[in-house]
């Protein structure tokens, strides 16, 4: 692969992982985690805060995004917001995505911040997510 090749691989990962943070911004106002499906790569694993889940089918995904909507509620959640990107491609359909997470307010105060790393998947119409670990 090209240097543009690469470049253009990584254009599209970012765009797909600030897609995913999208639906998860509107998963969470609309309290309509199912929105979240069409991000991840399943089986997905996401490991946090000394836990670790194994989402499994459609329906794991709703719960796991359940839960964190159910966390968010009563908080003025307004938005998230990705940040400082690095991303490297590990082959053309696997890349690696370490970045900063920021939960905000509508007034822009923070509920939570946090760096992420993503190991994103290509599927045939777009980068999904296979793993997720954050550290808070």
């Amino acid at each position: 692969m090209t240097d543009t090749d690469l470049q253009s691989l990584a254009a599209d990962v970012e765009r797909d992982i600030q897609g995913y943070n999208s639906a998860f911004i509107r998963a969470n106002l609309e309290a309509n985690p199912s929105l979240m499906r069409p991000w991840m790569r399943l089986p997905v694993s996401i490991f946090g805060n000394g836990s670790v889940a194994m989402l499994e089918t459609p329906e794991d995904v709703d719960a796991q995004y359940a839960r964190g909507v159910e966390g968010l509620k009563g908080t003025g959640y307004a938005r998230s917001i990705l940040s400082d990107f690095s991303i490297r491609l590990m082959n053309p359909t696997t890349a690696l995505v370490e970045c900063r997470a920021v939960r905000e307010r509508s007034d822009g105060s923070v509920i939570a911040a946090f760096d992420a790393c993503y190991i994103m998947a290509r599927s045939d119409d777009r980068w999904q997510v296979a793993s997720l670990i954050s550290r808070r």
